[in-house]
């Protein structure tokens, strides 16, 4: 009798073992590593870097235009037409209609979608350059350079400080991913053209900074969620302890109720 009582003993204390095994390597399974959070890995010293491609104007964009001219009266009658006072820092504003056309003060219909800023004021120089034969330059801005984040970054919009921002700095102006964020599938929404399109990437790889995602655009959104196994994860050093020693004292206190 005495042999068989020890004999359950062992086989409820082994059993104990084994599942407080089983727990820790499934807490282990479950913690968030460096690996699963750290951005650029494996990357080389000689890397390349994406080339930056200047954002091209499309409908319903809007533009910011000036108008310098040495011709007092030119630059009074554009300018104030425009939205702005000849001697402010204002420009005039003007929406780009959906056939990628905009109007300028007295002049309708003037095509500029596809263009970069900097080609749609060159094209509006000479476009103006018949009504002002004194020298004449006109400078073009985007209106509203914004970016959006939805899902663990928070559901906001940005501001694009500057042109050549790239995904980083966007995801650190947003207050950067939270540890549960899921890195692997980040999402980006992006118009082009007039055709929206989502692209996936793992945000953690080295390949992203030679990528056409490098470099955000205005519009753009970015999506990150959480992963379905989220759940599960243990998030710190210290959770993990507390929730293997609770482990533990449960078993324990199973094997010694069994005992008695």
């Amino acid at each position: 009798m005495e042999i068989r009582h020890h004999s359950h003993r062992s086989q409820r204390i082994r059993f104990g073992i084994g599942i407080t095994a089983g727990v820790v390597l499934l807490l282990c399974a479950s913690c968030v590593t460096n690996r699963s959070t750290k951005y650029l890995q494996n990357i080389r010293e000689d890397f390349g870097k994406a080339q930056y491609e200047e954002y091209r104007l499309q409908p319903k964009d809007e533009i910011l235009f000036q108008v310098f001219t040495t011709n007092e009266d030119a630059a009074k009658m554009f300018n104030t037409a425009g939205g702005a006072t000849q001697t402010s820092n204002q420009f005039g504003g003007r929406r780009i209609y959906d056939d990628g056309t905009v109007d300028l003060p007295y002049i309708d219909h003037v095509k500029i979608a596809g263009m970069t800023t900097r080609e749609a004021g060159q094209y509006l120089t000479e476009v103006l350059r018949p009504y002002i034969s004194d020298d004449l330059f006109v400078k073009v801005e985007l209106g509203k350079k914004m970016y959006y984040t939805i899902g663990e970054t928070g559901s906001r919009n940005y501001e694009m400080y500057k042109d050549q921002m790239n995904i980083f700095e966007a995801l650190a102006q947003s207050g950067d991913l939270n540890i549960e964020a899921d890195r692997k599938k980040v999402k980006i929404l992006r118009n082009t053209n007039g055709q929206d399109t989502i692209i996936e990437f793992d945000i953690r790889s080295k390949d992203i900074v030679d990528s056409e995602l490098y470099y955000i655009q205005p519009g753009d959104v970015i999506l990150v969620n959480r992963p379905k196994a989220s759940f599960f994860k243990i998030t710190s050093f210290s959770t993990f302890l507390s929730v293997v020693i609770s482990s533990i004292s449960f078993i324990l206190l199973v094997i010694n109720y069994t005992n008695n």
